[in-house]
């Protein structure tokens, strides 16, 4: 009786390898199942040191912490008289920075109450110098994507016919027509991580001496990702 005891005792021991190298083992069916330093995962008992090759490249980076979609800045003319230097932002999503809302120094300010007006538009096609702007910059570790502007732009009898909007993401290459009679909504597409200036162009004027005024409201939706 004494031996089958002895023997039973010595099974439950050896119920785990006596190699405590890094490779795993089977873990025993009675306690202790692992050794000390070891733990039983899977069934086998392991302590760390397997040189698994899993890598695991997850693709969402969660760098930008103010993730959003919807509308990023809006300008308010409403009580402006046309001539001022620039209008601040009403409103700009917290973590963005959106700057005035200017005239380029070779155009000429004018008055026009509720709006930013100016004159010596170009007479014929577009020129690079002449134009609104306004910049918008992400918070550290996201990006700006632009995807829409709601703007209301107005020329005068001799002011310039044709307006378009154009972007930095492609140093202004590309630009979307719009009005220069009513509110209009050109869809943008334009990212970037850093400053993205947008512009607005006027041309096509008859006389230098005829305005083109951003009135009312000008907004810009896009998102931060």
């Amino acid at each position: 009786m004494k031996a089958v005891v002895i023997t039973l005792v010595l099974a439950g021991c050896a119920s785990y390898s006596p190699d405590l190298s890094g490779t795993p083992f089977t873990c025993g069916s009675s306690d202790p199942i692992c050794p000390d330093g070891y733990a039983c995962v899977a069934g086998l008992c392991t302590n760390g040191s397997g040189s698994g090759s899993g890598s695991g490249s997850g693709s969402g980076s969660g760098s930008c912490t103010m993730q959003f979609t919807g509308v990023l800045a809006t300008w308010d003319m409403t009580g402006q008289p046309g001539s001022q230097v620039s209008t601040p932002a009403a409103t700009n999503r917290p973590g963005l920075t959106a700057s005035a809302l200017s005239r380029a120094s070779a155009l000429t300010a004018a008055a026009g109450t509720g709006s930013i007006s100016s004159t010596n538009w170009a007479t014929g096609g577009v020129d690079p110098t002449k134009y609104y702007t306004l910049t918008l910059t992400p918070p550290a570790g996201c990006t700006v994507a632009l995807t829409m502007m709601a703007i209301d732009v107005v020329s005068s009898g001799t002011g310039p016919a044709n307006a378009s909007v154009g972007t930095s993401a492609d140093t202004f290459a590309h630009a979307v027509q719009i009005s220069t009679s009513a509110p209009s909504t050109p869809t943008l597409s334009a990212s970037a991580t850093s400053a993205l200036e947008v512009r607005i162009y006027g041309f096509a004027a008859t006389a230098t001496t005829g305005t083109m005024r951003v009135q009312n409201m000008l907004s810009v939706t896009g998102s931060l990702q």
